[in-house]
């Protein structure tokens, strides 16, 4: 919700889609700093982390909805709300196996990755609606309320088995280089990571050109602009049959394939509804690709650096996004919402084929990872 709104007050106060590009950009650089948070991941205990982020979460989402600055005001504060959260999802993955079985593992981050989309799939439709009748500020207020009411429930989470080897403890900036050596020098997690963010630094981009699409191209409102970043996010009834079918890695780049491939034909759509269609296809796959990834992420590292590279998978992510939304603003400026789609699409396609390449080349080594 505070995402849209936020979309939509820069649209509505700028008008450009550069300005709209900053700001997304703004909230998915602080990402470059998950080789320090993976290690703030794995050393402090989960519960705690996750109170202490959302707390400070709630205290920006609160001045945001209270003084809803300048452009440049609100864009350091956004960049402040995301890097305050960069450790977290490292956290949360974290925990994930230390409370559920292996084989329940695709299903437990299917559950996670789906409930994250049922929030896109509800949050955007009613910032709308709340933006139209009152602004931006009603939606960063209830944002700033929804950090301090699952502080409680983090404070119940479970800590991972406490690591009992004597051995002293090393400095942040070598347990930070120890994650990222291990990304960069495991071919089966490098297969994974990099067709990952080739995949997202084209598909991020879409939430940044949809509401263009929608105001531009269509001359529709608020309330369709949030209806169509809705659309992608029912994938999770097709997660575990998909798995199950193909396995983690197929169900993987089959993920990679179908968000591009739902980004080609928004390119195409006619109207609004075939737009909505066609994302609705493409959030078939989100849930799909990220819990698969995250599950062959667990299978494969070692429990002690798991938070780390998982942030640092998940930074990277973050990185490609950024520079995504910092090359479509001024894309579709120049040229439009459509073409800027037809870019995304044939992109991510490409991240696909790399995924699948490098992932066909690290099976052949020995000590290839989890299928």
């Amino acid at each position: 919700m505070a995402t849209t709104a936020l979309i939509l007050h820069v649209q509505r106060t700028t008008g450009s889609a550069t300005a709209v590009g900053l700001l997304l950009f703004a909230q998915a650089i602080p990402p470059l700093a998950a080789p320090l948070a993976g290690v703030i991941a794995d050393r402090f205990s989960p519960g705690r982390l996750l109170a202490a982020g959302w707390l400070a979460q709630a205290a920006l989402a609160g001045f945001l909805a209270l003084l809803l600055p300048p452009l440049g005001a609100l864009l350091a504060v956004v960049f402040a709300l995301a890097l305050a959260g960069t450790p977290l999802s490292a956290a949360v993955g974290r925990c994930i196996p230390a409370v559920v079985a292996d084989d329940d593992l695709v299903a437990a981050n299917a559950l996670r990755s789906g409930v994250q989309e049922l929030g896109t799939a509800l949050g955007p439709p009613l910032a709308g609606l709340l933006f139209a009748a009152s602004g931006a500020r009603l939606v960063l207020a209830l944002d700033a309320l929804t950090f301090l009411v699952v502080i409680p429930l983090a404070l119940r989470l479970p800590a991972p088995p406490p690591d009992t080897g004597v051995r002293p403890r090393p400095s942040f900036a070598r347990d930070a280089r120890d994650g990222l050596a291990f990304v960069w020098r495991t071919p089966y997690v490098l297969a994974v990571a990099l067709g990952f963010w080739v995949v997202v630094l084209f598909s991020a981009p879409d939430d940044h050109i949809l509401p263009f699409l929608a105001t531009v191209t269509f001359r529709a409102g608020p309330v369709a602009v949030g209806v169509l970043l809705a659309a992608a996010a029912a994938g999770l009834p097709v997660v575990r049959p998909a798995g199950r079918r193909l396995g983690v890695t197929g169900a993987i780049v089959a993920g990679f394939v179908i968000i591009a491939t739902g980004n080609l034909l928004t390119a195409a759509a006619p109207a609004l509804v075939a737009a909505f269609a066609a994302q609705l296809l493409r959030g078939l796959a989100i849930p799909l690709a990220d819990s698969h990834v995250t599950t062959y992420l667990q299978r494969t590292t070692p429990p002690q650096l798991l938070g780390r590279v998982l942030a640092n998978v998940y930074g990277g992510v973050g990185v490609a996004a950024a520079a995504g939304y910092l090359i479509a603003g001024p894309l579709v400026d120049a040229t439009s919402p459509r073409w800027a789609f037809v870019m995304v699409g044939s992109g991510g396609l490409a991240g696909a084929a790399i995924t699948a390449v490098l992932l066909r080349k690290a099976r052949r080594q020995p000590g290839a990872g989890s299928r």
